[in-house]
């Protein structure tokens, strides 16, 4: 049997993400009943990033539920995921069921997600903490209680109060010298003014700045990367292949944060992983606010995905109000991968509403 319920999770605080706040996590959890265990997938396309939204996803949803359930039952998934995702092209959708299929082989056969797609295991796996764009002492207390957690690499957020940031991070520096900082700028300059910005940034041994320039601006990123000792990584420039493939065969970037999610079929992100590889491009994998059914898959992905001398955007279930008795995520700075088969994770569905 499959079942859909409909999930809204608040934001601690609201959150900024891309051009507006969101104050929930809204998505579809999909659960696939064998008989003997309990499958799941969540679609959950994000506001400001995903070219579809819940209301477009849901009636695709409907209309095959007796399709998607006769292919779940009879092993049948593959085909129909490929025909949806042509058809429909929208990668929320794919994500999910290619999760739900993933999860569903992986109990079937006794094993853990990354046995599946990796054909390996792994224990876990590097996660960043941010820090927000705040006053120094503000800024300093929350690195202060990132590190005294396990955490060895900070993101920080800059792009608001250029003298304030420089500020904040020279004390990062002199206050935990073993520590990795990263920064992201949110699309927050113009080409020239952050070739500026990272130069007075450079003396601080910053591992790499996301997004400096505006997404759709793809020759003012190569520009910044050509004219700057920090290397630059597209986050929100690469949304799907297409936008992968574009940035790296016109060098604009050193690194790709690849939010798995984003792209639809998970094939996808292994046809770009090995595509940055090919040109020397590293690859960081990133949640895009999932709740813990995407963020264990991202994590497993980012285990056989991304580069292994970064950490990962792996730590964003603290932002989540989630209901439930979920497990802990996050241990000495690292996200803890499941071990028992499928994703690992039992979820109460008495605290979501049953659509279907």
């Amino acid at each position: 049997m499959l079942s859909y319920y409909a999930f809204k999770i608040p934001f601690k605080t609201p959150f900024r993400v891309s051009s507006q706040t969101l104050t929930s996590r809204n998505g579809i959890l999909m659960v696939f009943d064998s008989g003997s265990f309990l499958a799941f997938g969540e679609i959950a396309p994000l506001p400001g990033f995903s070219k579809e939204s819940i209301d477009e996803v849901l009636p695709v949803l409907v209309e095959n539920h007796k399709h998607l359930e006769s292919a779940f039952q009879n092993d049948e998934a593959e085909q129909l995921i490929s025909i949806l995702d042509a058809i429909h092209q929208f990668p929320s959708l794919s994500f999910g069921l290619d999760t739900l299929m993933l999860d569903t082989k992986s109990k079937k056969n006794g094993h853990s997600l990354a046995q599946s797609i990796f054909d390996k295991s792994g224990k876990s796996i590097n996660v960043n903490g941010a820090v927000g764009i705040q006053d120094l002492n503000s800024g300093l207390k929350r690195a202060e209680e990132l590190v005294e957690s396990g955490i060895g690499t900070l993101k920080v957020k800059v792009g608001l109060d250029h003298q304030q940031e420089v500020n904040l991070i020279n004390a990062m520096r002199s206050n935990f010298p073993d520590v990795n900082i990263r920064i992201d700028a949110n699309q927050a300059w113009k080409t020239d003014e952050a070739i500026n910005c990272l130069a007075d940034f450079s003396e601080f041994e910053i591992e790499y700045c996301e997004q400096p320039v505006h997404e759709s601006d793809i020759q003012a990123m190569k520009s910044v990367k050509d004219k700057t000792e920090i290397p630059i990584a597209a986050d929100e420039s690469v949304r799907n292949y297409d936008q992968a493939r574009q940035l790296i065969d016109t060098k604009a970037c050193d690194i790709l944060i690849l939010k798995p999610s984003l792209f639809g079929r998970i094939k996808n992100c292994i046809v770009t992983k090995e595509w940055a590889v090919s040109h020397n491009i590293d690859v960081v994998v990133t949640t895009a606010f999932d709740s813990i059914i995407g963020r264990t898959i991202t994590a497993v992905l980012a285990s056989g995905l991304g580069s292994q001398k970064f950490a990962h955007g792996l730590a964003t279930g603290q932002f989540l109000n989630e209901p439930g008795n979920l497990p802990k995520e996050i241990s000495e700075g690292s996200y803890l991968l499941p071990s028992k088969p499928g994703l690992g994770h039992h979820i109460d569905l008495s605290y979501f509403k049953k659509i279907l």
